[in-house]
């Protein structure tokens, strides 16, 4: 048998979950082949991953042979286009898809349709992603959900989404939202090991500790609100003895929160290093003695996942979808509510004012939590769906 997993572009976790669910499928005597829409998007530049794809894979739009943007890529025409001629050539025997909004999606469930092979579905939405009407639920479970065979959801909040949406409960299993745990704890124990050189391989860490934000600068991710709750807890505990907070990433409102930072006058102790690679991440978590996940609106947020697996406490937002699983409130972390400059502040004073030994406590048991969350799980989950979905002959 032949799986054909589709992913938009495949960063560092996708190809972590792609290796463990390859040798799974071996094991079976199957082949599995991964196909990414495109292999660089300025949304996720992951960096170099040459070295994470153990896996045979096929690109439908190459930076290498387009001088067209591709940031869109997932969700054009274009692109959707080139996917039938990529499966004729691979002919699986059952296709495994991301979501059902984008043209490519619906292409890859079409192409299941009109071959009479299975479909599996990969999903990460929730109810309250946003406002929901319900005659677009009817048509979205009608024309598309539905005629999935088998779906891998993040956790409990998806799955119930996808059983509101007609879904048969037992075709729906667990395990799509995983990293690779051990890459993040060896780089975090590495930093912690030796901080003086970690620091000389990247200079922009600062000296001093430090909150840490890993995401994109869009709106819905709520940095901008975050900043002004740091410049209350700063005020709060003084200039001398608050901690910095190193912001990682890039995206359009950076220039808002540039400006911000200067009015609040936060230059010498708000950090913006840009985005950091995949390769390097791990070192700036270890070193950091908190993780922050602010966002208005998040599906899952597998940034939780390497943050508890590098061994930090977690301030999670309620709406972050991955705090059902992975945070649990007042053990590994704190819960806030992302709309509340207050409750964000209330949120930075307790972990600050926590003793060290209780900081690290709650980051041993942030890599107990996340330990079930592992590549493996990933590769468990898509047999239980290949097996549920396979059609009789």
């Amino acid at each position: 048998m032949h799986i054909v997993v589709i992913f938009y572009n495949i960063g560092g976790y996708h190809a972590a979950r792609l290796r463990a669910a390859h040798t799974a499928c071996q094991d079976k005597g199957w082949n599995l082949t991964a196909v990414q829409v495109t292999d660089k998007t300025n949304e996720h530049p992951w960096g170099d991953i040459e070295r994470e794809v153990t896996f045979p894979l096929k690109t439908l739009v190459s930076v290498a042979t387009t001088s067209a943007s591709i940031d869109c890529s997932a969700s054009s025409s274009v692109s959707a286009s080139l996917l039938p001629g990529c499966l004729e050539v691979l002919q699986p025997d059952m296709i495994v898809i991301p979501g059902w909004g984008f043209p490519v999606s619906r292409t890859a469930l079409s192409w299941c349709q009109r071959h009479k092979i299975s479909a599996i579905l990969m999903s990460e939405s929730k109810w309250d992603d946003e406002k929901r009407q319900w005659w677009k639920e009817k048509l979205k479970s009608w024309l598309y959900v539905r005629k999935y065979d088998a779906a891998l959801v993040g956790g409990k909040l998806h799955r119930d989404y996808l059983i509101k949406l007609g879904f048969p409960p037992e075709r729906i299993f667990i395990g799509y939202d995983a990293v690779d745990n051990d890459y993040f704890i060896q780089q975090a124990e590495g930093a912690r090991l030796d901080p003086v050189g970690t620091r000389q391989r990247q200079p922009k860490i600062p000296a001093k500790p430090y909150f840490i934000i890993v995401t994109r600068l869009i709106k819905r991710k709520n940095v901008f609100r975050f900043v002004e709750a740091f410049a209350i807890y700063r005020q709060i505990i003084g200039a001398e003895t608050a901690w910095d907070l190193v912001i990682c990433g890039s995206g359009k409102e950076e220039l808002a929160i540039r400006n911000l930072i200067l009015e609040k006058q936060l230059h010498d102790c708000v950090h913006l290093p840009g985005f950091i690679p995949y390769q390097d991440i791990g070192y700036w978590y270890g070193l950091a003695n908190a993780f922050v996940h602010p966002a208005l609106q998040e599906q899952w947020g597998l940034v939780v996942n390497e943050a508890c697996a590098a061994g930090l406490p977690i301030l999670c937002s309620r709406t972050v979808g991955a705090r059902y699983e992975l945070v649990q409130d007042g053990k590994n972390g704190m819960l806030f509510d992302p709309e509340s400059t207050q409750d964000i502040t209330n949120a930075l004073l307790t972990i600050h004012q926590m003793d060290s030994n209780s900081r690290i406590e709650m980051g041993i048991f942030s890599q107990k939590i996340v330990d079930d969350y592992r590549p493996q799980k990933f590769a468990d989950g898509l047999l239980k769906a290949i097996n549920t979905a396979i059609k009789p002959m």
